[in-house]
């Protein structure tokens, strides 16, 4: 399914929410704010998996992208880092979801929380010494 930016989308078939694709994480959006280097179509599909895993807490949630249990780059920082996170945020009164790649060096409300970092070393996809790092903002070779 193409997607466009700036479009809310209703994913009733796969989560029970609804996603809006904000331009100011892409390449033409807002230069103070981290960017999407992953096509819309992998954004939403991120989204997917991290709402179907039930990587959230209340109104927040984090995603990674996965192939294998490789973490892949989803985003650059406002700095031009690599960045291997997601975090979405969700409506309190609507269940509208919006997200973008998540810099959990420089931002402390970008960190997993240690349950979802924890869920995460479980599966594999990160070890308890990166999960540690993490929490703390500092660098790791994710």
């Amino acid at each position: 399914m193409p997607y466009r930016q700036d479009t809310e989308i209703v994913l009733q078939d796969t989560v029970p929410s609804k996603y809006f694709i904000s331009s100011q994480h892409r390449r033409t959006g807002n230069k103070h704010k981290s960017i999407w280097t992953i096509s819309l179509e992998e954004e939403v599909n991120c989204f997917i998996q991290t709402i179907s895993n039930n990587w959230k807490v209340g109104f927040e949630a984090w995603g990674i992208k996965l192939n294998q249990k490789t973490l892949h780059v989803v985003g650059l920082s406002n700095n031009n880092n690599e960045l291997k996170l997601a975090k979405f945020v969700g409506g309190i009164n609507t269940n509208l979801w919006h997200g973008y790649p998540a810099d959990h060096m420089y931002k402390a409300q970008d960190r997993p929380t240690t349950e979802i970092l924890k869920l995460w070393v479980a599966e594999g996809f990160i070890t308890k010494a990166k999960m540690n790092k993490i929490r703390q903002g500092q660098l790791c070779n994710l």
